[in-house]
């Protein structure tokens, strides 16, 4: 346990509980700086905060800090799409290839501006490996994507579209309004209404920026993905004839007691879990720089400096080499062989996390690096929760915004590994992820942030926080109404004080 924190701000009272949920999740030490905000009818009754927003804890949070709420974004990118059917710049049944003739080519001829939004397009992920920072290229990127065979049969199943999410939408908004997503939500949304949400941050705000603080990894996954991964390599020609004469085994450590083997001998990979005697080269980092060893897996070298510092290599160094090769070699094939999750885990990015980066804050990427705090985030969700007019401003209207709640494709996710049932860009309630009204739509983003919109209560909800957490599949599954624990207290604690459970 830790010394309670100063809450900030102002909750209607009875919304004690909320509060108290609130401050519960740092006396647990789950947060360092977080920021909590609730609407009803566009009017706020919850607005809170408390913490630093720094690791060292020497910085309060402010009124006014911000910070990247990562795939939170995709609620304002997919309301600015939304925005332009109404206009009737796009139509949600017309083929993508209209507005982005660049697009029809590989197998996407036939995909619809729908399918875009609801992940259902095939377009997952970059098949072509490149490096972290191509990222900030607009035109690299959708370039890659117009060019790209689709993963799956388009429109058949979904396939959380992680980051390519916001380059699509961005780009059908930029072809039929010839402004970047960035600048039309700044203009049409964030301005009117003084929302202090930002895609594609300017300099000035930067002061304000908590930067995030990235949570310790499962370790219980990396069987999951390194061992799968080898598996998947063990089918492919390339790779048995790369290994059919070699004999050698490899550990990789992260210290305490989490060690992985990995045996190459007859002509097989076999990836284990615990130590091995007198491996052939050891690899060495910490859990809180497990994102490094990613880089025995690239071909790409990106910061050398940065792995120098967090990655420790014993053996002879033709070992090393030998074995560095054959990893990229492996991750090559399985990316190529096997399946969405493993392409997504083993593609660009990874070694380190980025979102404190002045590149990667400039930056558009609108499914992932919006920068705000709750109060920003729930009054975009008011404008879905109020049904698209908020201030007296109609912004879209209610027969548009409905379309949002009519389900696009409901199954396992083929990235996220279970049951989602979207609609168009947003997730609609299942029985795993139930809420108290039908008319409710949500998302969150990576580490814990969330939003939450229920029109027919018309409840606007945000949370940000700086402290990202990794959680067990377990833990996660146990979360009725977010994924992650502490926003999950937070909105049950608000449903609960309205009495919708």
């Amino acid at each position: 346990m830790t010394d309670k924190v100063e809450i900030k701000g102002f909750y209607e009272p009875r919304f004690e509980a909320v509060k108290d949920a609130f401050n519960r999740n740092f006396e647990e030490g789950m947060e360092v700086g977080a920021t909590f905000a609730v609407t009803i009818n566009g009017k706020y009754v919850i607005d809170i905060w408390g913490g630093y927003k720094d690791k060292e804890k020497t910085q309060p949070w402010e009124k006014d800090t911000i910070c990247n709420v990562y795939s939170t974004t995709k609620v304002p990118t997919v309301l600015c799409t939304m925005m332009c059917v109404d206009r009737g710049l796009l139509d949600l049944d017309e083929k993508v290839a209209k507005y982005w003739p660049e697009f029809a080519q590989n197998g996407k001829e036939n995909i619809l501006v729908r399918q875009l939004l609801s992940h259902t397009s095939g377009l997952a992920g970059i098949e072509e490996e490149i490096p972290s920072r191509a990222y900030y290229d607009w035109d690299k990127i959708t370039s890659l994507l117009a060019a790209q065979k689709p993963w799956w049969e388009p429109g058949t199943k979904s396939g959380y579209h992680a980051i390519t999410h916001g380059y699509l939408l961005g780009e059908l908004v930029r072809r039929v309004t010839g402004k970047t997503l960035g600048t039309f939500f700044k203009e049409e949304i964030a301005n009117p209404l003084n929302i202090d949400f930002h895609i594609g941050l300017a300099e000035e705000y930067v002061p304000r920026v908590s930067k995030l603080i990235p949570g310790l990894p499962i370790m219980s996954m990396i069987p999951l993905i390194m061992g799968g991964a080898f598996n998947i390599a063990n089918n492919s020609e390339i790779i048995k004839k790369e290994i059919e004469n070699l004999e050698k085994k490899v550990m990789l450590d992260y210290g305490d007691e989490d060690q992985f083997a990995v045996t190459i001998s007859e002509g097989k990979i076999q990836f284990s879990v615990g130590k091995i005697d007198k491996p052939d080269c050891k690899f060495i980092t910490s859990k809180d720089r497990a994102g490094v060893m990613n880089w025995i897996f690239s071909s790409i070298n990106e910061e050398p400096d940065y792995i120098s510092e967090n990655l420790k290599m014993e053996g002879k160094p033709e070992d090393i080499e030998q074995i560095k090769k054959l990893f990229e070699l492996v991750a090559k094939e399985a990316r190529r062989l096997g399946p969405v999750g493993i392409k997504l885990a083993l593609g660009p990015g990874g070694i380190r996390n980025r979102s404190g980066d002045r590149e990667w804050q400039a930056a558009e990427i609108p499914a992932a690096n919006g920068h705000g705090n709750a109060r920003s985030v729930t009054k975009i969700a008011s404008i879905i929760a109020c049904e698209g007019e908020l201030d007296g401003i109609r912004f879209i209207s209610q027969e548009t915004l409905e379309k949002i709640l009519e389900e696009q494709i409901y199954g396992r996710d083929l990235v996220m590994a279970y049951p989602l049932r979207w609609g168009l860009g947003v997730a609609l309630p299942t029985k795993e992820r139930p809420r108290p009204n039908p008319r409710t739509c949500f998302w969150g983003g990576a580490g814990g942030s969330a939003i939450t919109m229920d029109l027919d209560a018309k409840i606007g909800i945000g949370y940000v926080m700086n402290q990202m957490r990794n959680q067990t599949l377990q833990e996660t599954a146990a979360n009725k109404f977010h994924s992650d624990t502490r926003g999950n207290r937070l909105i049950s604690a608000v449903f609960e004080s309205l009495d919708l459970i």
